[in-house]
């Protein structure tokens, strides 16, 4: 490393591109011109005395010194910013935007329902609720904090488990009534089957139907858990449904109760990041936060 003071506008920029992948990207999220970013790298980089990055057909990956100087940068841009919520702020209030990524299901029927407590305590705070999409990365500071279904694979990411939940087979009294109940796991061939569209998960994990039963063949693929719910209720087909996003009133019908699949809830953060005050806030909070994932199946059930 070179002993000429290190530029932190050169390491703003380098841990853009680290995070986009692209020289593009990067520029557009800083709000720069690609010329004047990649100034910026060729002078970080000879600052260093190595290769930061690799170029290939679709980007940028870090090199081997890339990404080391990652974690370092990293966690000094998580203590500026901490320092800047402490020293630049009532230290008493917690304020500025935390970022959520979550699961859908989650999102809709456990978090948003309880975001008044949070926000109570914390009148300054603004909270962001959004979607894992194909290829979402914590590392690259897509959200501030995950709700993630299974462990995390980047090592460098923290966990907490959440919360367990099931996933059984259900339909409704009036698709029953038309065409009657299977009376096992390969009599689902012939029935209408509502699932994903399978090319948008980002996981295998989510494929929860072909976890059941392997030849799982949708007609019916919606992309959203809740729409799944909503098909099967309006007599459509036969779907593998979140149990926690059902009413206990529902009049939905338990199948076969043998075929059940358990996923798991993790709270997902980055560690550079837990000393910032409105992350940690956020965290803790989500760490107490009640998921009802074990709450009564539908009455009908019991008469099935």
């Amino acid at each position: 490393m070179s002993r000429n003071r290190f530029n932190w506008e050169d390491a703003r920029y380098f841990l853009a591109v680290a995070r986009s992948g692209t020289m593009g990207r990067a520029a557009d999220t800083l709000g720069i011109a690609s010329i004047t970013l990649s100034r910026h790298l060729s002078h970080l980089q000879s600052r260093t005395g190595t290769a930061l990055f690799t170029r290939h057909s679709k980007g940028l990956t870090l090199t081997d010194e890339g990404q080391r100087l990652l974690v370092y940068l990293e966690r000094a841009e998580a203590e500026i910013e901490a320092a800047g919520e402490i020293f630049g702020s009532d230290p008493t209030s917690v304020s500025g935007t935390v970022r959520i990524a979550a699961p859908e299901g989650f999102a809709l029927k456990v978090l948003a329902p309880q975001l008044n407590g949070l926000l109570d305590a914390n009148p300054e705070l603004r909270v962001e609720i959004v979607p894992q999409l194909r290829g979402f990365s914590l590392s690259r500071r897509e959200a501030d904090i995950a709700i993630m279904v299974g462990k995390p694979t980047e090592a460098k990411l923290r966990y907490t488990p959440l919360a367990t939940y099931n996933l059984g087979l259900f339909a409704s009294p009036d698709y029953l009534a038309r065409r009657g109940y299977p009376d096992s796991i390969e009599a689902l061939a012939d029935h209408r089957l509502v699932g994903y569209v399978e090319d948008l998960l980002f996981s295998d994990r989510l494929n929860t139907p072909k976890s059941a039963w392997s030849a799982w063949q949708s007609q019916i693929s919606i992309y959203s858990p809740i729409g799944q719910v909503e098909a099967v209720r309006a007599g459509t087909g036969i779907g593998m449904l979140h149990r926690f996003l059902l009413n206990a009133n529902d009049e939905l019908i338990r199948l076969l109760p043998e075929v059940e699949v358990e996923r798991e809830f993790y709270l997902v953060y980055h560690p550079t990041t837990e000393r910032i005050p409105r992350i940690a806030t956020a965290i803790e909070f989500l760490k107490h936060i009640s998921v009802e994932t074990s709450s009564e199946l539908p009455a009908s059930e019991a008469n099935s």
